[in-house]
């Protein structure tokens, strides 16, 4: 009721309507509201009032009593008006009441009032003076953070002033109108129009003066200032009057470290002979000037005034005339000047030899810590200027600092960059042309050597490119390689064409790899056998060792490009480009450097062949620019168009601006332009011509999302059973980075398993554990399980309990059979850890280990044996429809089938590990079933009178083992055979007919002893009986 009835109250009904909008208001959040809408409100009328001029202006004012801050009267003013109360701003009411009455001011740290309604403000006390009878009127207008750059001047060492310090400003002072009037300054006039930060303002000048300004006890003479009305301080000195200093430092008290603003800034060294090596028929040459857009125009003129004023160009009167070009990229425009038709000519290369990249790559790969800087901004000599001027916005303009697109500028680069790390004695600084590596064997060294490399670029001006520098990192991208400790590979991205060519899927592409193959097959060892299976393709798409020799003779390409390059043979570069394509291929006397393929991107794909190509052949030599900057090289094409383009003496001739600007770009390099028909041009020709380039990944992830995301191994059957354009890497990357992937079938963190110490030999080292209580009819309840680490052969032992003095009559026994072994391992069981168990291993010389706190893994051998015997004895316990609690009964059944079968983890049986034979079975034996039973065999025949004779006779079994047997023969004669000799004689008797009649044919009595001996019979009576008897059709007992 009491918040209704005080809004109800309210005079304001914008501020009712404004209180009434939210959902859920107490009343001292209603108070708290009303109290802000209503000194918005005042605040809003008392700014509609005044009128308030861009700058402030100087106003004379008769009484020095209305010295006062502007907003202190108006805000008086308006609370008398109101009938509002003067401390806490809201209705009259009485003083008892006011809710400002115990009030802290923040201003003025009185109590009282609040401190929007502080007539304590400071602001009067800021404000500047020329005399008593003159202050800024309108100074309420300005922040008060102005003061704290504003300084006290004197002008002509007469009048003082307040001169404030604007770093935003255009390039020019100025001085307030009214100022002027009374110092009855000398005023030139000429109109000009001053710009505001806002593009919508600004503001006009009737002319300029120039006074004397002693500042901080020094003299400055003759100083320009622009005539200016309504300012808000008596000066405002520009930037040109702060660049006659090193640098301006303002003070404000903040808690933070200081930052520093500076411009780009010119190396303090001795100008470098830029021009000094000029051909003898040298002559100015002033080009025709040309015609622009009106967009490129007002670019131009903008460029013009921002390079102005950085002192960057100056105003010319050289006879020498370039002209300027406007280059649109991606993000943003710049002006270049085209040098080709002028100095450029009759420039000569400068020898100054630039470090070797084989060199400084193997010095740099001995450090561990890598930054890179890159700098600009040589200044240029004063006679030297003269050859950089150019035409633009109507005008004559020369270079201050060294320009791009000038020939030799690499070298200067390199030869100021070594003689600023020779000044400042340097160490593990590596320069090369415009960038400089800092190393370090350890980050202290690597910042001490930064530090002091930083030190000394201060001191010597130079400026840096912070997007392009590189700190502290221990794997470095340079020259072409990449550079860790004790390692030096080359950039991935320097080979990755010829590593993602896929095979081909066509005769026509099949014919370019074969021809790009053969253009290097002096590289490739064997090329000839290597190639044969492509030669022999006669269908899509290749089978498996048609893609072997493929990625075959792609390898021995990669690594005949990783060999070392030699500086001192030429470079050659070749260049292609197709519809969808450009590419390019670096060598050395035809051996393969570098690649470089992409793909054309929108509108570039309808560029025509010639600038396709014109653009391939820039791309190229920017790519490599580190190979091709102050070296001399060879460039090819198979466009003869482009090889006139491109030519020194023809440069005069192209009017295209696209070509002209990639002409620019080309200056500051030395080379000459070959054609080659393009069925010679093997190499770049076949990666234009690659699908796979015109193919993104997009369109694979839309492949992998339509198939419902499958793994690598099924995607890549995918891929290869339909000959599509993409590596195992691609597949890879995509099912690797597939957010759905990796939401649907998560692929967890596992750590590195801990390898424990492996036994070399059965018994050496072995692991016991307890299983139970278990059901019993017997008093043992518990089973004791041992198990061999080597073998994995198991031990397992019925006892009563789990005490020591059981594990110990255990052991006894097993070590009183086998041996002591070196190490016994354990879990963290009582009796396992007992002091008496352990004293008992120390004085059997056996060592020992126990496993961490609850991790049950650590003796996982053991647990793993315990679960597969306990099972063995369920699985026969049902199987002979016995009690769980007869378990010790088949318990040697279930050892021995565990000792037989076959282990995974040793690809063998615990027996064959253990005891280095094979374990005999109760149910068979180790040879057939036909050699142990005396009877009827086959034995081979050694020598035959006849071709037509059988091979085997029949001879009678008496004893046989694995290896030998004892027959006898029809003869009687009875020997010792192998048993390789020997063969089962079937299941059909042999048969004599006669008279249509079958008789079996009885085998006579073999004598009862070998060689008429009187040993004892092998074959009784009974069997002897039974093999002269005729042989019924059985069938033999099978194999074991």
């Amino acid at each position: 009721m009491i918040r209704d009835a005080f809004i109800n109250g309210l005079l304001s009904n914008s501020i009712c309507q404004r209180l009434l909008e939210n959902k859920i208001l107490d009343l001292s959040s209603a108070f708290d509201q009303a109290r802000s809408l209503d000194v918005a409100q005042q605040n809003s009328n008392l700014y509609s009032q005044l009128t308030i001029p861009t700058s402030a202006s100087i106003q004379e004012i008769k009484s020095p009593l209305q010295k006062q801050s502007m907003t202190d009267n108006h805000l008086a003013a308006r609370a008398k008006s109101k009938q509002l109360c003067w401390f806490c701003g809201n209705i009259r009411h009485p003083h008892t009441k006011c809710p400002a009455r115990k009030a802290i001011c923040h201003k003025c740290k009185k109590i009282g009032h609040f401190e929007k309604l502080c007539r304590s403000s400071n602001v009067s006390a800021a404000i500047p003076k020329i005399d008593d009878d003159y202050f800024c009127a309108t100074i309420s207008a300005s922040a008060n953070s102005l003061f704290r750059v504003c300084h006290n001047i004197i002008i002509n060492d007469r009048y003082k002033a307040e001169a404030l310090i604007d770093s935003g400003s255009t390039n020019k002072s100025f001085i307030s109108n009214k100022l002027v009037t009374l110092l009855h300054l000398n005023i030139i006039y000429e109109q000009s129009v001053i710009g505001m930060a806002s593009a919508a303002l600004s503001a006009k000048s009737d002319g300029y003066c120039y006074v004397s300004i002693t500042l901080q006890n020094k003299i400055y003479n003759k100083v320009k200032l622009h005539v200016l009305d309504n300012l808000c301080v008596d000066v405002i000195l520009g930037t040109d009057f702060q660049e006659l200093h090193e640098s301006i430092t303002t003070k404000y008290g903040g808690k933070r470290p200081p930052i520093t603003f500076a411009a780009l800034i010119t190396m303090k060294t001795e100008p470098p002979e830029l021009f000094a090596n000029l051909t003898q028929d040298c002559r100015p040459i002033a080009t025709r000037s040309r015609s622009y857009s009106q967009r490129d125009k007002e670019f131009i003129k903008s460029e013009i005034h921002r390079l102005t004023q950085a002192a960057i160009i100056e105003p010319s009167n050289s006879p020498w005339r370039a002209q300027v070009l406007v280059v649109n990229e991606k993000t943003k425009r710049r002006m270049v000047v085209d040098y080709s038709e002028t100095i450029n000519k009759y420039t000569q290369l400068d020898a100054y030899p630039l470090p070797k990249i084989e060199t400084i790559v193997n010095i740099i790969s001995k450090y561990k810590i890598y930054s890179t800087l890159d700098y600009y901004q040589i200044p240029l000599s004063k006679k030297d200027r003269p050859y950089t001027a150019f035409e633009a916005d109507n005008k004559l303009w020369q270079y201050t600092r060294m320009p791009f697109g000038v020939t030799n500028v690499s070298a200067c680069f390199q030869r100021k960059i070594d003689d600023f790390v020779k000044k400042y004695k340097l160490t593990d600084c590596f320069p090369f042309i415009d960038n400089i590596t800092i190393c370090g064997n350890s980050q202290k060294e690597h910042d001490e050597n930064l530090l002091k490399f930083r030190l000394a670029a201060i001191d010597a001006g130079i400026t840096f490119n912070e997007e392009k520098c590189v700190f502290s990192t221990k794997t470095l991208d340079f020259l072409g390689y990449r550079i860790s400790y004790d390692s030096l590979k080359p950039d991935p991205q320097r080979l990755a064409p010829l590593i993602k060519l896929p095979p081909p899927d066509n005769a026509k592409s099949l014919q370019r790899i074969i021809g790009m193959f053969s253009y290097y097959a002096k590289w490739i060892r064997k090329f000839s056998d290597k190639i044969r299976p492509l030669n022999s393709v006669i269908q899509f798409p290749l089978n498996q060792q048609q893609i072997s020799a493929f990625e075959t003779l792609k390898n021995e390409l990669v690594q005949s490009s990783m060999q070392t390059i030699d500086e001192n043979i030429p470079f050659t570069v070749e260049t292609d480009a197709s519809d969808f394509a450009i590419s390019a291929t670096l060598n050395q006397d035809g051996r393969p450097v570098a690649f470089h393929s992409r793909t054309l991107q929108g509108s570039e794909q309808y560029y025509s062949s010639v600038e396709k190509e014109a653009q391939a052949i820039v791309e190229a030599i920017n790519h490599w620019r580190h190979f091709l900057l102050g070296r001399h090289f060879i460039l090819i094409t198979d466009q003869r168009s482009v090889a006139y383009m491109y030519d020194y003496k023809s440069s005069s001739k192209i009017k295209n601006d696209k070509i002209m600007r990639w002409r620019i770009a080309l200056s500051p390099y030395s080379y000459d332009i070959h054609y080659r028909p393009g069925q010679c041009n093997s190499g770049p020709d076949t990666f234009t011509r690659v699908k796979c380039a015109a193919i993104s990944s997009e369109s694979l992830y839309n492949l992998h999302a339509a198939l419902c995301h499958p793994g690598v191994t099924r995607f890549h059957h995918f891929i290869r059973s339909r000959n599509l354009p993409y590596s195992v890497e691609d597949v890879k990357q995509i099912c690797r980075d597939c957010r759905i992937c990796r939401v649907i079938k998560p692929k967890y963190y596992r750590p590195n398993n801990v390898h424990l110490i492996k036994a070399t030999q059965p018994f050496k080292r072995i692991s016991i554990d307890f299983k139970g209580p278990l059901p019993s009819s017997t008093p043992e309840q518990y089973m004791l399980t041992i198990v061999d680490e080597y073998s994995c052969f198991p031990f397992a032992y019925p006892v009563k309990d789990m005490t020591t003095q059981t594990i110990i009559n255990c052991l006894a026994d097993l070590f009183s059979m086998f041996g002591m072994p070196s190490y016994v391992h354990s879990d963290r069981g009582s009796t396992l850890m007992s002091s008496e168990l352990k004293h008992w291993f120390l004085s059997k010389g056996i060592a020992t280990s126990r496993t961490t706190p609850y991790n049950p893994t650590g003796n996982g051998q053991v647990e793993r044996y315990n679960g597969i015997i306990w099972k063995a004895i369920l699985l026969t316990l049902k199987s002979r429809n016995l009690s769980i609690s007869s378990w010790k009964r088949v318990l040697p059944d279930a050892l021995h089938a565990t000792r037989s079968l076959l282990c995974t983890s040793t690809n063998c049986s615990p027996h064959e590990r253990f005891f280095n034979f094979q374990r005999r079975s109760s149910s068979g034996s180790s040879i057939p079933s036909w050699l142990v039973n005396p009877g009827l065999v086959l034995i081979k025949r050694n020598s035959m009178q006849s071709k037509y004779e059988d091979s085997v006779n029949e001879a009678q079994l008496i004893e046989a083992n694995p290896h030998y047997a004892i027959v006898r023969f029809p003869n009687g004669h009875q020997t010792t055979v192998s048993t390789k000799q020997l063969a089962p004689i079937g299941t059909t008797p042999i048969v004599q007919t006669s008279n249509d009649n079958l008789e079996i044919t009885a085998i006579d009595n073999y004598p009862l002893t070998p060689n008429g001996s009187n040993e004892t019979p092998l074959v009784s009576d009974e069997e002897l009986e039974s093999i002269g008897n005729p042989i019924e059709q059985s069938t033999l007992p099978p194999y074991f």
